[in-house]
C-alpha cells in the first residue's frame, strides 16, 4: 500500500487534533480566511474564518464523533467520506446517512472545506463526475 500523501496526512491530522480538542494546534493548521460550506443551506451556518472552523470541527469531532473514512487524494484537494453519528443532521443523505467532504489545502494548511450529501455531488464538484 502506498504511503498517504502530505495533504491526506494533514487532513487526518486535523481531525485527530479536533478529536483531542487541541484548539491551538488545530488553528495553526488552518489559514486565517478559510471557509467551510454546509452540505445544504440551513443545515448549519457556513464558517467564514479559521476560528469558526476550529470550533465547528472540534464540536463535530466530539458531539458527532465525526472522523475521516475513505479518502481520495486529488492533489491540492482531498475528498473524503465522513464517518460519525447523526450525519443526517449535518446534511447527509441516504437510508444510512452519508456525508462527503472536499478539503482544499495550500502549503499543508486547510483553505476550505465543503460538505456534500451524496458521493456523486462530491465527485462532480471535484471534476470526477460522469
Amino acid at each position: 500500500m502506498a504511503p498517504a500523501s502530505r495533504n491526506v496526512g494533514a487532513v487526518h491530522e486535523a481531525y485527530d487534533l479536533a478529536r483531542r480538542g487541541d484548539h491551538r494546534e488545530l488553528r495553526s493548521r488552518i489559514v486565517d480566511d478559510a471557509t467551510w460550506e454546509p452540505a445544504r443551506e440551513g443545515a448549519w451556518n457556513p464558517c467564514r474564518d479559521a476560528d469558526q472552523i476550529v470550533r465547528t470541527l472540534v464540536w463535530r469531532a466530539s458531539a458527532n464523533r465525526m472522523r475521516p473514512g475513505e479518502t481520495i487524494d486529488l492533489g491540492d484537494r482531498v475528498l473524503l467520506q465522513l464517518r460519525g453519528r447523526r450525519l443526517d443532521r449535518l446534511g447527509g443523505k441516504g437510508f444510512v446517512p452519508r456525508l462527503f467532504q472536499i478539503v482544499v489545502l495550500r502549503d499543508g494548511k486547510i483553505v476550505s472545506l465543503h460538505d456534500y450529501p451524496r458521493r456523486e455531488d462530491a465527485l462532480a464538484a471535484a471534476g470526477l463526475g460522469s
